[in-house]
């Protein structure tokens, strides 16, 4: 997960929703100061990858399967 948020948060990468940008800054945010994101990523859980806003790129792709993955694993 951590990989394919990475790019949204530290670049200039459009194209995601405000709030999907709220809480990938925040899981981001949460590990890097040694934080458990658990929250964040249900989070991140609850949002549907088929609906939310990410841009068609690989890197895009890369986030939308990360997020299948995660709805996945926290039904």
């Amino acid at each position: 997960m951590l990989e394919a948020l990475v790019p949204f948060v530290t670049t200039n990468i459009f194209g995601i929703s405000q709030s999907l940008y709220r809480v990938l800054h925040r899981v981001h945010v949460a590990h890097l100061r040694d934080h458990a994101p658990d929250e964040f990523l249900a989070r991140l859980a609850a949002m549907d990858p088929k609906r939310v806003k990410v841009p068609d790129t690989d890197e895009g792709r890369r986030l939308r399967a990360a997020l299948q993955r995660l709805r996945n694993l926290h039904p």
